[in-house]
């Protein structure tokens, strides 16, 4: 398993390669950091294999990251994956001791074969990069040149094998390290090569026998001159007070420089600032209007005005469901209203038929009593001989289908029916049969009912006979109780009246739909979003306009502090090799009486491509708010 670091200062680009990266079997990503000081920190805790670097970052760049964890870690093999094709970016991160450089846009499958190939000690260039590092005929003077330089100093060379393979063979570096040189980006590789018998030897290979055969020469030289010289040799510390006063010029850069990237997929609506202008902390830079929030907006408004639609047809069917409920209140105080008249009516013809004869109403009762038994026996009787001949009729179908069950049974024994005909045959039998004691127990039942009928008509009789007795003993109050009885109901029909009265008014009064509730509104998410500046500085590159539409980590400002500048110088190395990282240093700007002279100090030393000259970096302040960016400046260094 490969432990992987990645370092990148944008986010989305960590993410990307963290998706990509994670579907090798045998890649873990053990961290992902945005910056330089996090990287070197990372290194020491997590121990990775390998460690995908980017080259630009704030604070520490990918250069000085790569030659602190070189030198710190010999486990871990740094990979620069950067967007930057030049010989100089290149060169920065080999020097720097880097074991691999490939581009941003290289396929999946090569940066994955990459980080394999690093892992194992390989150096893994870019297509199209390495050949960028073959010494042509131009080049061989230079390193010729270069080589007097070095000579002059103590040299300790060191043979080990490298993990770099052309053409089939082996070959072998000799490093050549200077007491003076302290750093990865320093050290001086002279590439010797075996020979072969009856092998061809390419022109790269012919150019480096011939740079080794030089180099061997004008060591003899040189030695001989150092022979020959005062037993005193000038120090490092003489040879730089030459530089005392002299003028080197540079361009003036900003030391820091604060990206800021889209996090959000939309469009700029407003622009604030222009390139070079000032800015102040929480000061606003972008408008943007956020896509991704529009869309949920659009997603909550639907839902709510799905949910309102469910509320009003729930409101619809309650709606239903009232007026339902009233129709049904409405037949039932409606049937409660006729039994009241009916009561009413009822009491209105005892009270007359009272008033007429007494007598004769009691003769009426007993005669209708009489017929009422008579008509309860004969209808009672009627029942009992209808559930009579039901049993007769059940008895017969029950003998049919045992008969025809039992001769199917002969049948089905000497094989003249099948097994089915016989089931089929006892169905019919059971089902005959459960008729039978269904006929049998209505017959039952009907007998018992019967009797209670009888009883109870008997005892009715007696309650009628013993009440006609009592209303004969009561004739002087029976009037006063008829009156109360018809004055109740008459008033139980006009409360009846009135409730349908009410009923009739709530019907009427139709629930309006208008009227729903107010549903809480849903909480929308601000479609725009303001850019505000996070530090003080000044824009130095605004690549968007209104109208341009972005996506997630798309540069839409960058933001300097104009008091924090640094400005580069191109020294030849015999010169920067007097120098010192943290050596004070004077910066000139502007002409004549508009001069200034500000204090600066050295803050990097870094060796160019080509190797023919390096770069100084002198960093200084800036006290006033003059924009000295982009500006020529002249560098002193003093005593």
């Amino acid at each position: 398993m490969i432990r992987i670091l990645l370092v990148d200062d944008q986010k989305s680009i960590r993410e990307r390669l963290k998706s990509l990266l994670e579907t090798e079997p045998d890649f873990d990503i053990v961290g992902m950091v945005d910056n330089g000081y996090d990287a070197i920190e990372q290194v020491k805790l997590l121990l990775p294999d390998v460690v995908l670097m980017d080259m630009e970052m704030p604070d520490i760049d990918g250069v000085l990251a790569t030659k602190i964890i070189s030198h710190s870690s010999l486990k871990t093999k740094v990979l620069v994956l950067s967007s930057h094709d030049s010989d100089e970016y290149v060169a920065k991160s080999l020097y720097a001791g880097a074991n691999g450089y490939i581009l941003k846009g290289a396929p999946a499958q090569e940066i994955c074969d990459a980080v394999r190939f690093v892992n194992r000690g390989y150096m893994q260039i870019a297509p199209g990069l390495f050949e960028k590092f073959i010494p042509n005929k131009a080049e061989v003077g230079l390193l010729e040149r270069k080589s007097k330089a070095r000579d002059s100093q103590p040299v300790h060379r060191i043979d080990y094998p490298s993990g770099l393979e052309l053409t089939g063979i082996n070959k072998h570096k000799s490093v050549a390290i200077n007491s003076e040189f302290d750093l990865p980006s320093e050290l001086i590789i002279d590439v010797t090569s075996t020979r072969q018998a009856r092998r061809p030897i390419g022109w790269y290979q012919a150019a480096a026998l011939v740079l080794a055969g030089l180099g061997l020469t004008f060591s003899l030289y040189l030695l001989r001159q150092g022979l020959k010289k005062p037993a005193n040799p000038p120090t490092r510390q003489d040879r730089s007070q030459q530089l005392h006063n002299l003028p080197f010029t540079g361009k003036i850069e900003p030391l820091h420089v604060t990206k800021i990237d889209a996090t959000i997929p939309g469009s700029i609506v407003a622009t604030y600032v222009k390139v070079g202008q000032s800015v102040q902390p929480g000061d606003p830079l972008l408008m943007i209007r956020n896509i991704d929030a529009e869309k949920a907006n659009q997603t909550k408004i639907i839902q709510q005005q799905q949910v309102a639609a469910e509320q009003k047809q729930q409101l619809f069917q309650q709606a239903s469901q009232q007026q339902q409920q009233v129709r049904q209140q409405q037949q039932l105080l409606m049937g409660e209203q006729q039994a009241a008249t009916g009561r009413i009516k009822t009491i209105e013809l005892a009270i007359a038929n009272y008033q007429r004869n007494i007598a004769p109403l009691r003769e009426k009762v007993a005669n209708a009593n009489i017929l009422t038994t008579v008509s309860t026996d004969r209808s009672e009787q009627l029942g009992l001989n209808q559930k009579r001949e039901a049993i007769v009729r059940a008895q017969a179908i029950y003998a049919r289908t045992l008969g025809t069950y039992e001769r199917l049974a002969q049948y089905q024994t000497e094989g003249a029916i099948s097994l089915e005909r016989l089931e089929q045959a006892e169905k019919e039998k059971t089902v005959a049969q459960s008729d039978l004691n269904i006929a049998q127990s209505d017959y039952d039942r009907a007998i018992a009912a019967t009797e209670a009928a009888t009883n109870k008509q008997a005892a009715q009789t007696k309650s009628s006979q013993l009440q006609q007795q009592l209303a004969l003993k009561e004739q002087a109050g029976q009037l006063d109780q008829f009156q109360a009885q018809l004055q109740a109901a008459q008033a139980d029909r006009q409360q009846i009246g009135i409730r349908l009265q009410q009923l009739q008014r709530q019907k009427a009064s139709a629930i309006a739909t208008n009227n729903l509730p107010v549903n809480q509104q849903p909480i929308l998410e601000p479609t725009t979003v303001s850019i505000r500046a996070p530090i003080a500085g000044t824009t130095t590159e605004l690549p968007l306009s209104t109208g341009d539409r972005v996506s997630t980590g798309i540069r839409l400002v960058s933001i300097t502090n104009p008091s924090k500048l640094k400005i580069g110088l191109e020294l030849e190395p015999q010169v920067a090799r007097l120098l010192k990282i943290g050596q004070r240093s004077i910066v000139k700007v502007g002409a004549a009486i508009d001069s200034q002279e500000l204090s600066g100090v050295i803050a990097n030393i870094i060796p160019q491509t080509d190797r023919s000259t390096q770069r100084i970096e002198v960093e200084f302040t800036n006290p006033k708010p003059t924009a000295l960016i982009g500006q020529l400046g002249t560098v002193y260094f003093p005593k």
